[in-house]
C-alpha cells in the first residue's frame, strides 16, 4: 500500500514536471508574442504620434490655406466690383461719345446757320445802307413836310376853337395831339346811337376844319358810364362795350359820308366804361363819362 502511494506520487510529480514544462514553452511562447505585441504598439504609438503630428501641421496649413482662400473670395469679390464700376464707366463714357458726335453735328449746323446768318446781315447791312442814302437824299423833303404839318395842325385848332366856342364840349392840346369831347347828349339820345340832328350840325362844323387835317389820325372813341344797358335796348346793346363801339362808329361814318374825309385815316373804337373821367357815383359824374372824344393826332409812319 504504501509503495502504490510512492508510485502514485510518482506519476504526479512526474506529470506536474512534464506539464510544468509545458507550461513554459507556452509561457516563452506567450512572453514573445507579447513582447512582440509591445513593440508593435511601440511602433504604432510612434507612428500615432507622427500621425498627430502631421495632422496638426496639416490643420494649420489648413488654416492657412483657409484664411488665403477668403484673401482671395475677397479679392475676387473686388475684382468683380471693380469690373461692374469699369462697364458703367464704358457705358457712361459711350454716353459722353455719343453726346460729344452729337454736338459735333449740331456744331456743323450752327456754323452753317452763322454763315447763313452772316450772309442775311451782309444783304441787310447793304439794304440799310441803301436806305439811310435814300433817308438823307428825303431828309430836306421831310423837314418841308413837317413844317407843313405844324402849319396845318395850328390852323386846324385855332379854326376848331373858333367854331366850338359856347358849346358843350371841350377841347385839350397834347404836343400835337389834339382832343375833341363831346357830352353823349350833344350826340346823341339817351341809350342810342344814332346822330341827332343837333349832333349832325356840330359834327358838320367839326369835319369843315378836319378836312384841312392832312397828315392826321382822327380816332374816335366812344365812353359809357358803368350803368348796366336797359332791358329795352338791350335787343340793340346787348352790354355797355356794344352801345359805346356803335357811337363810335356813327361818328366815323359821319365824317366819312358828310364830312367827306379819307376813311383811312379814320379809326373807330369803344371803350365801354373802363375809361371814366370822373366818378360814377353821382349823377353829374356819369353825365361826364358818357362822352365821344375825337383825337386828332399826327399819322405814324407817314411817307
Amino acid at each position: 500500500m504504501k509503495n502504490l502511494t510512492i508510485l502514485v506520487l510518482a506519476v504526479l510529480l512526474g506529470a506536474a514536471i512534464i506539464s510544468g514544462f509545458v507550461f513554459y514553452e507556452k509561457y516563452g511562447d506567450v512572453k514573445d508574442a507579447l513582447e512582440d505585441s509591445n513593440r508593435q504598439l511601440l511602433v504604432r504609438n510612434e507612428t500615432l504620434a507622427q500621425l498627430n503630428e502631421e495632422r496638426t501641421a496639416l490643420y494649420g496649413k489648413i488654416q492657412k490655406n483657409a484664411g488665403q482662400l477668403e484673401e482671395l473670395e475677397n479679392a475676387n469679390l473686388r475684382i468683380s466690383q471693380l469690373e461692374d464700376g469699369i462697364k458703367v464707366k464704358d457705358q457712361a463714357l459711350s454716353r459722353s461719345h455719343e453726346k460729344i458726335r452729337q454736338m459735333e453735328e449740331e456744331l456743323k449746323e450752327a456754323k452753317k446757320i452763322e454763315e447763313a446768318i452772316r450772309k442775311q446781315l451782309s444783304l441787310r447791312h447793304d439794304t440799310i445802307t441803301g436806305l439811310e442814302e435814300q433817308l438823307q437824299e428825303e431828309a430836306s423833303l421831310g423837314k418841308v413836310e413837317i413844317e407843313e404839318l405844324r402849319s396845318t395842325y395850328t390852323s386846324l385848332i385855332s379854326e376848331l376853337k373858333r367854331q366850338l366856342i359856347d358849346k358843350e364840349m371841350t377841347i385839350r392840346e397834347f404836343e400835337e395831339m389834339l382832343t375833341i369831347t363831346f357830352v353823349d347828349r350833344v350826340l346823341f339820345d339817351f341809350g342810342q346811337a344814332t346822330i341827332t340832328s343837333k349832333g349832325r350840325k356840330v359834327l358838320a362844323e367839326v369835319g369843315k376844319a378836319l378836312r384841312n387835317a392832312q397828315g392826321m389820325k382822327i380816332r374816335v372813341v366812344g365812353h359809357t358810364d358803368n350803368v348796366p344797358i336797359r332791358r329795352e335796348y338791350r335787343y340793340r346793346f346787348p352790354s355797355n362795350w356794344d352801345l359805346s363801339s356803335a357811337r363810335a362808329a356813327a361818328v366815323v361814318r359821319y365824317f366819312q359820308r358828310e364830312g367827306d374825309l379819307d376813311p383811312q385815316s379814320l379809326e373807330a373804337v369803344g371803350r365801354s366804361f373802363y375809361e371814366p373821367v370822373a366818378t360814377n357815383e353821382t349823377e353829374e359824374g356819369r353825365a361826364q363819362n358818357r362822352r365821344v372824344e375825337v383825337i386828332i393826332a399826327p399819322m405814324m409812319g407817314r411817307q
